[in-house]
């Protein structure tokens, strides 16, 4: 994995599965196709910003190389918090648009790029747009824009948060193996390979995935007027989500958003 085993997620458990398979310690072949070379593309005074992929904090050239190869693809939240920064600088720039695909991500990084739309929101116009998933971790950062569309084959949502654990234990059993784990602090061992969660530290998970949950429904509800049952996890296609109050309306594609922007904003 790319990330430490015991940190929860905001991410699909699709997503999730098929980030699994990926073996970041393989050679890279070659260098990773950079999709967003430009922090955005800008056309009369509208600046289109992509998250695409499975969204972590931070992304180096060859994890992006290496999951390419495995079909999978990865969105920097740095390089798109910076992106946004720059086009909230930029004075050619009076409306942002967030292009959204992605299934979700890490939690770390997430509240903080979803702070930076909801400050950028304040001096200029911003919208999101999802023709494919805006999910979990990318429904965070979607939430705190002035609009949200989506198309109406689009999924939506999951307001969630998973942290899975591996008990391996009986495994090392079979085998014939032991773990003894020695640390200091009860909490110190959690998950260790060949050992089973104690009473103490299953607590202490379900209360950090608890406090995480919160967090991600207060950041949407403070903009947003959803039922408390439409964020337990699941997703909804792009014309339930607009009438869940996921999203504001429904549009059929990324250029025809970008005209409606730019006729819109335009003066």
């Amino acid at each position: 994995m790319i990330t430490a085993p015991m940190q929860p997620w905001l991410i699909t458990l699709e997503a999730y599965r098929e980030l699994c398979t990926v073996n970041f310690q393989s050679p890279a072949q070659g260098n990773a196709v950079d999709e967003k070379a430009q922090p955005y593309e800008l056309r009369d005074g509208l600046a289109t910003v992509r998250i695409h992929g499975t969204m972590l904090r931070q992304v180096s050239p060859r994890q992006k190389a290496i999951a390419a190869i495995c079909g999978v693809r990865l969105c920097s939240m740095e390089e798109t918090a910076a992106a946004l920064l720059q086009a909230a600088a930029d004075p050619a720039v009076h409306t942002i648009l967030l292009d959204i695909d992605s299934p979700g991500g890490t939690v770390n990084g997430t509240p903080e790029l979803a702070q930076i739309v909801r400050t950028v929101a304040r001096e200029k116009h911003v919208y999101a747009f999802t023709a494919g998933q805006c999910c979990s971790a990318a429904y965070w950062v979607a939430s705190q824009a002035d609009v949200i569309y989506a198309a109406p084959s689009a999924t939506v949502g999951s307001i969630g948060v998973i942290l899975p654990v591996v008990d391996s234990s009986a495994l090392y059993d079979r085998c014939g193996l032991k773990m003894e784990v020695f640390s200091a602090g009860k909490y110190k061992s959690t998950g260790m390979d060949g050992t089973s969660l104690t009473e103490e530290q299953r607590d202490r998970l379900t209360q950090q995935v608890n406090a995480t949950w919160a967090r991600f429904k207060q950041a949407v509800t403070r903009r947003r007027a959803i039922a408390e049952a439409d964020m337990e996890g699941q997703s909804f296609y792009g014309t339930d989500a607009r009438d869940k109050r996921l999203v504001d309306a429904c549009a059929g594609s990324l250029a025809a958003v970008q005209a409606k922007l730019i006729a819109r904003h335009n003066f």
